[in-house]
Formats: C-alpha cells, structure tokens, sequence
C-alpha cells in the first residue's frame, strides 16, 4: 500500500527558503549549454529501475535503525507512522550523528580525553543514558535538512532537481505514477550524470570535463581544511563535523584525518562510519580515530585524493567507481587544500557551478 506524502502541500511549500542553506549569486553567467543538457532529462530516466522505499516505524529504536542503516547501505530512510499510516518524516545519519555524540552522557569527554580516562561508573552511565534504546521518532527534524522533505515529479526535468542538490540536499523524495514512491540520492543523480555526458558529444560538455579542479575553484579555500588528526577519538572527530557554520560547512558530511607529525592525510571520517554502532560498541566511539575505524572495517581505508591539476571528468569518474561521496584534493606534499564533492559535481550544471570559478 502506497503511504501519502509528508504533506500535502506543493514542493514549493515544502522547500522554505529561510530554512535552506544558501549560496551566494554567481559572478558571472551561467553556461546555458550545460544546463540545456540537464533539462532535456526527466528524473523518471534516472527513477525508473529503482527500488521502492526502504521504511522504518516510527516506534523502532535508533539502535534498530543503525542496524538496518547498515544492513541496506543507505544514509537515511523515512519513518512511518504505522498508526496514521503518514510518513513522519525522514531520519538521517546525520541525525544519529547528532544526537549520539552530543548526548550529556559524553559531557565529561567533550574536550577531549580518551576510553582511557573513564571509570567503570563512567561506562555505565554513558551506556545507560545513550539514545541507542530511544524511538527513532525522537531523532526526525534533528537537522535542517531533516526538518525539510524535497518531493518532486517524475515529470520534472533533471535541472529542476539539480539546483536542490547542487545546494546541498542530500536525497530527494520522487512521486511515481507505477511503482509507489523512491527516495532519490546524490550519489544516483551523479552516477547517471557521469553516463550521460560520457555520451555527448557537445563541445560545451567535453570543454567542462576538461577543466582542472583548480580552474573550477575548489583549491581557493580559505583558512584550514576541516580535519581531524590520528591522536584524537572518534567523538571528538563526529563533533567537529556538525558545528558547521557557512553553507559549505553546512553540508560538511566527512573530514580527512591527519597524521599529527608530518601533516598529510591518512584517512577520512564520515557520517557513515556510524553506521553499526550498537550498544555494545558505543564506547568505540572513545577510541583514536585509526582505532576506531579499524574496529569497524579490519583497517583504516585510504583516502581518495586528487591533485589540483585532476580534470572535472576524472574526478567525477573517481567518485562515481568508488561509490564515494567526495575526493581530498593535495597539494604535492599530499596535504590536503580543498575538496569536491557530489553536490560540487551537480553544480557545475546549474546557476551555481559558475561561482566558483576563477576569473
């Protein structure tokens, strides 16, 4: 049986832009051409082989949704009302995030300190007090993006959508007229994207592939690069990665982790190494950052990089084979100076792209 939508309002309603992250005006035009391709798509050509919702009740436990986080390799699911038979909403990893590693039973290790400076009673109240044994319901609106649902057509073209992802909007709601409902993410939007434009033969679309990372705009950041280093713990990294501050922070989602000495990335610390944890593990969160993501994989993973001179096509080819969210650009001492993403990937199709271009 198909569910209705959140609401029924129209998606216009939905989106509210006091509530959405925002970007600032690009400098200069945007390329007609590119977003031209964009809109001679539907979402339903990306739509049309996908599964129906993966759902959860609103009365299972974050515990239960971690676990079946996991289980599907998805980032977010929608809660069910099972008694009004209404979605509730839909919970993210990065509500989860939230509400596991700032929850007071970690208040005494907030500034730091590792498993090392607890007590056996310390351990048992950070068990007894977590949010693991909580309904998920209690965690749906936890973050801005969470307090939002973006639903759209089929019917729709391609860079309608678009301009919400390029924004930072990770997953989309998409109203089908067979099939019932699916949930579309960024990393479906890029993987099509990237088979598209491997097609065309449009001079506009082969020039864009070309462009150096650097031309794009993604080495120019100011100040340091977000990170977190190999002596600090897992908690202290998930919590530097929600006090995000501008929009780019705002849609932050994984760091790179640094080895203290010589300063050069060794790994990358993601929402989504969240996934599984479970009471039994919730003190691994207390662990080295290498430690912990050694607990959860057998090893730390490395990291994938790009170098500013890495052209627009081949980055979006790193990505979409890795099936990762974002690359780490380096500099020639493999430190990291810049990053690009899914959501950098989707904006150079639309009015956003072009403000990051260099002059």
């Amino acid at each position: 049986t198909n569910l209705p939508t959140l609401t029924e309002t129209s998606e216009k309603a939905i989106y509210e832009p006091s509530n959405s992250p925002q970007m600032a005006a690009p400098d200069q035009p945007a390329n007609a051409d590119l977003q031209k391709f964009l809109a001679a798509f539907k979402v339903a050509d990306i739509v049309k082989d996908k599964d129906e919702l993966f759902t959860i009740s609103s009365t299972s436990t974050v515990e239960e949704t971690l676990k079946l986080l996991e289980k599907k390799r998805i980032l977010s699911m929608p809660v069910v009302d099972e008694k009004k038979k209404k979605y509730a909403g839909i919970v993210s990893i990065s509500d989860i995030v939230i509400a596991i590693c700032f929850n007071p039973c970690f208040a005494k290790l907030a500034k730091g300190g590792t498993i090392d400076d607890l007590t056996r009673e310390d351990m048992e109240k950070i068990i007894s007090r977590s949010v693991l044994k909580n309904a998920v319901i209690d965690l749906v609106g936890v973050t801005e993006e969470g307090k939002n649902l973006w639903t759209f057509d089929e019917n729709d073209n391609m860079l309608k959508l678009a301009e919400y992802f390029s924004q930072g909007v990770h997953r989309a709601l998409i109203m089908r007229e067979s099939g019932g409902p699916c949930l579309l993410s960024q990393t479906d939007y890029a993987r099509f994207l990237c088979n598209e434009v491997k097609k065309s033969k449009d001079k506009n679309i082969e020039d864009r592939l070309k462009m150096s990372l650097e031309k794009l705009g993604f080495t120019g950041q100011k100040g340091p690069i977000i990170s977190v280093n190999d002596k600090e713990t897992a908690l202290a990294g998930f919590r530097r990665l929600l006090q995000w501050h501008s929009f780019r922070d705002w849609n932050l989602a994984a760091m790179p982790v640094i080895d203290s000495k010589s300063g050069k990335i060794i790994g990358n610390l993601s929402e989504s190494d969240l996934r599984g944890l479970n009471e039994n593990r919730l003190l691994d969160l207390l662990f080295v950052v290498p430690m912990y993501l050694k607990t959860f994989y057998g090893q730390m993973k490395k990291p994938l990089i790009a170098s500013p001179e890495t052209s627009f096509g081949d980055a979006l080819d790193k990505l979409v084979e890795s099936n990762v969210h974002r690359l780490w650009i380096v500099d020639k001492n493999e430190k990291p100076i810049g990053a690009f993403s899914l959501s950098d990937v989707i904006s150079q199709f639309t009015v956003f792209g072009f403000a990051h271009e260099k002059s």
